[in-house]
């Protein structure tokens, strides 16, 4: 079996992605997601559609606010995405390599200058999950701590992935989204 190993950068697009898997987390997130703004759009149409018919501002408002809200909710995160990429713009231009083993993984991440590399191992019980999203492979060290390891710096295709992770990784530590 081959150990999964993998080697890139993770972009602004990556991380972007990882807020909004973080916002509703979990096994069947992307359908959370689209459930929340279906609720949403059903919602304040319906308001806008009885403010209509009563002729009530009000609630016509109140259904264009919730639009509006919803809007700016997405454009501030992503917009709040590039600014942090753009703080922390040495790490995010820094090479990311991750290899994992029987025991747990290796991560380094590798600067311009090589004195500034950084190198970490971690064992798989010191974990508090890794997630397998369709893009992305989300490694929780701690409930904030994340590692993010897009799928297309994989060097093993995503289901040799998965198989290697369910042989030496807890059943309960690892999440398979969909």
């Amino acid at each position: 079996m081959k150990a999964i190993k993998a080697c890139g950068y993770v972009t602004p697009k990556d991380y972007s992605a990882y807020l909004k898997f973080n916002l509703l987390k979990g096994r069947y997130y992307r359908y959370k997601v689209v459930a929340v703004l279906l609720s949403l759009t059903i919602l304040s149409l319906a308001l806008v559609f009885m403010g209509i018919i009563r002729q009530n501002t009000s609630l016509v408002f109140a259904g264009g606010a919730i639009v509006l809200c919803s809007l700016m909710f997405f454009y501030t995160v992503n917009n709040n995405v590039k600014k942090i990429c753009n703080k922390s713009a040495k790490v995010i231009r820094a090479k990311q390599r991750v290899e994992f083993g029987k025991n747990g993984f290796a991560f380094e991440l590798m600067f311009d200058n090589p004195e500034e590399n950084e190198y970490s191992e971690i064992f798989y019980d010191e974990l508090e999950a890794i997630y397998l999203a369709p893009k992305a492979m989300y490694i929780y060290i701690e409930k904030r701590s994340v590692i993010v390891v897009p799928k297309r710096n994989l060097e093993i295709t995503p289901p040799e992935a998965v198989a290697f992770l369910r042989k030496y990784l807890p059943a309960q530590k690892l999440v398979l989204c969909v």
